[in-house]
């Protein structure tokens, strides 16, 4: 293959950091693009231990005027927890669907919801200025989401003054994995990348690698989060994040890949 036909992530050995279950639409664009992904699962996703508060909230669908989804895992969960309970969302709900981002939007579209707002931004913030004057005060607001979700939204909602029903459709749980094989390939110098989509990831990979002169294996290697929140929890482990996407999708992660890797060729 002549450099004109390299593809831009050609040979580039790049950690994914996600579920397992998640790891598939990252590791694909990666391969497609030349690259060699290197999976290293360091979370994972299930139902929350105790489903009573996620169970009344479905229960009393009909009661809200808002549902928010700030995640693609947060709709398959909450929309997995109501086919086992009553098999579909119950008609005529007065409800109105809200998204963080448009794989949530389309994540909701799937399950044949109309979707009223999407953030512009992929970020709770974000969410909170396209919602703008739609929320009023005394309405009743379901925000089904993971179990260590950032409590800025549903605090914002509640100044508005809001009813707020925070409730954990899932919960994000630490993989403990064998790391010798990373922290070898890593010492050797044999990893481009390694992405980081979430501060769950980040916490734990750290953890994985605990022992580990971390800082010291990561020299050379390019850290990428998929965004601020991520790149800040990094940075609170004292990682130097050099890449950070655009636009807070994996796709804008793989994009800024793309990005510095054919720059740096």
């Amino acid at each position: 293959m002549t450099e004109v036909e390299q593809k831009p992530l050609q040979g580039k050995r790049i950690v994914v950091t996600r579920s397992r279950s998640q790891a598939s639409e990252l590791c694909r664009q990666i391969e497609a693009l030349g690259g060699v992904p290197f999976e290293f699962p360091v979370i994972r996703t299930d139902f929350p231990s105790d489903l009573q508060p996620l169970d009344r909230a479905i229960a009393q669908l009909a009661d809200y005027d808002w549902i928010i989804l700030t995640s693609v895992t947060g709709v398959e969960m909450f929309f997995a927890r109501i086919e086992q309970l009553i098999g579909t969302l119950p008609a005529g709900l007065r409800a109105k669907f809200a998204a963080v981002g448009s794989k949530t939007q389309a994540a909701l579209e799937r399950q044949g919801v109309t979707v009223a707002v999407t953030a512009e931004e992929y970020v709770a913030e974000g969410l909170l200025r396209s919602l703008g004057d739609q929320v009023a005060p005394g309405q009743q607001v379901l925000l089904p989401r993971s179990n260590i979700a950032r409590k800025l939204l549903p605090d914002a909602l509640r100044e508005r003054g809001c009813l707020v029903t925070d409730v954990d459709a899932y919960r994000t749980l630490p993989v403990v994995g064998e790391a010798s094989e990373l922290i070898a390939r890593l010492a050797a110098r044999e990893i481009d990348a390694v992405t980081f989509t979430s501060s769950s990831t980040v916490n734990n990979f750290v953890a994985a690698l605990s022992g580990s002169d971390v800082k010291t294996l990561l020299g050379d290697v390019v850290l990428a989060a998929i965004g601020p929140v991520t790149k800040e929890t990094a940075q609170g482990h004292g990682l130097q994040i050099e890449l950070m996407a655009d636009t807070y999708t994996i796709q804008g992660l793989v994009e800024t890949l793309v990005q510095h890797f054919t720059t740096k060729r």
